[in-house]
């Protein structure tokens, strides 16, 4: 990681922590307000990056954020920024959880996937789903959200490449495209937007509910965030059926332990969530 991209890391880091306006944070800090009092709880901020969310966690509620990614230059980076603000109840830690799992004293009230999801090749997917369930506190709870493969932002590329839904041309065309316009980035896993873009798993909510089921996972609450969601009137509407699915921008699920009862009251929990 160079100096500059050192100073960039903590540039993007600092505005995913302050700027509740922050583009591909927005809703997602909306709807965590909305639905979440985090007072008192244990916070597994899972592939936290360079640390923004776990840090907003930590400022807006009297809670303890444990984030965890496998990126020794986006650990490095949140370290930076969470002693620079001063901010305590944070621990950061590069850690595999498939090589070295939660122990026994390592249990959640919530476990926040912030856009790390379609990073994940599936069968290394299935098994995270399946320790981060083990490190689940009783009544506990997973939130995860991601753009889903069909969404205009989905290729991880648009801002580069200037062209949404890009990842339905040509192969060859799509890789011309963003060698052209390619980028480094900050991390060590992923570098530059061509290994971003070929590290996506073109995650869809049907993939996704397989995955989180064989880990004895199950939806309660799902929203899908659209562009119609900004005309008047259709605000908290859950568009995502054929063909109006092409304008899903986030995709947020809420998940649970298969074998936890059911007693919630609030409709919107109840809404049919499996398409």
């Amino acid at each position: 990681m160079t100096p500059e991209q050192f100073t960039e890391g903590i540039a993007y880091s600092e505005d995913n922590f302050q700027n509740d306006q922050a583009a591909h944070l927005k809703v997602d800090k909306v709807l965590i307000r909305e639905k979440f009092d985090l007072d008192g709880k244990r916070i597994l901020d899972f592939g936290c990056g360079m640390g923004g969310m776990s840090l907003w966690y930590a400022t807006n509620w009297d809670c303890t954020v444990y984030g965890l990614d496998i990126d020794r230059h986006h650990i490095k980076v949140a370290r930076h920024v969470q002693e620079k603000h001063g901010i305590g109840n944070v621990t950061f830690d590069k850690r595999n959880i498939l090589d070295d799992p939660l122990g026994e004293d390592e249990r959640f009230d919530y476990v926040f996937l912030n856009d790390v999801a379609e990073h994940i090749d599936y069968p290394i997917l299935e098994a995270i789903f399946v320790q981060l369930e083990k490190g689940l506190a009783p009544g506990g709870q997973v939130f995860v959200t991601y753009p889903p493969w069909r969404s205009p932002y989905a290729s991880h590329v648009t801002h580069a490449v200037k062209v949404p839904w890009c990842q339905f041309l040509p192969p060859k065309v799509l890789h011309r495209m963003i060698e052209k316009n390619n980028l480094p980035i900050v991390g060590e896993e992923e570098s530059d937007l061509l290994q971003a873009y070929y590290g996506l798993n073109h995650l869809t909510h049907e993939r996704l509910l397989k995955v989180v089921k064989a880990a004895g996972l199950r939806p309660v609450y799902r929203k899908s965030h659209c562009i119609l969601n900004r005309l008047p009137g259709l605000g908290r509407a859950n568009i995502n059926f054929f063909p109006l699915d092409f304008l899903v921008t986030k995709e947020f699920l809420l998940l649970e332990r298969a074998s936890t009862p059911q007693v919630r009251e609030d409709a919107d929990l109840r809404q049919e969530l499996s398409r």
